[in-house]
């Protein structure tokens, strides 16, 4: 089941506004720079990734370690966001679903994530691919009134 950030008025906490599944993919294909959630030895641990949207897909590039080891095949999620002290106005866009190495994969959905450009800030080569295919996308905008 695939799941969006509708919300009824009975689950959205005071103050927080939710963010429609077309305003998530605009505000992820905006960004460069997320962090993934996974489990590591039974413990959740969080890795900033540099990624790139690929139609709902979400994929980045990594090397043989931590992230490439418990990743694929395991649900994660993902997770950006934003806060503008001016305005107060923040946000927080969240995608979960499974991931999967897709570095040798020939399925459409990974030949075109791998088409996206990811430039990885950190040290190191990273050739390896992961994407995240969802299965829920959620996101929600608040308003600081300080």
């Amino acid at each position: 089941m695939i799941r969006t950030s509708a919300m009824d008025a009975s689950d959205k906490p005071a103050g927080l506004e939710p963010i429609n599944e077309q305003e998530c993919l605009y505000l992820l294909g905006l960004r460069r720079l997320g962090r993934v959630a996974l489990n590591v030895d039974g413990r959740p641990q969080v890795f900033p990734v540099n990624y790139a949207l690929s139609g709902r897909v979400v994929a980045f590039r990594t090397a043989p370690g931590t992230k490439l080891a418990n990743a694929p095949m395991s649900h994660v999620a993902f997770e950006i966001d934003d806060y503008d002290s001016t305005t107060g106005v923040g946000w927080s866009i969240m995608v979960k679903g499974v991931a999967y190495e897709i570095t040798e994969a020939l399925d459409h959905d990974s030949v075109e994530a791998r088409r996206q450009l990811v430039q990885p800030v950190a040290p190191g080569q990273r050739d390896r691919w992961v994407a995240i295919r969802p299965d829920e996308i959620t996101g929600r905008r608040f308003r600081h009134h300080g």
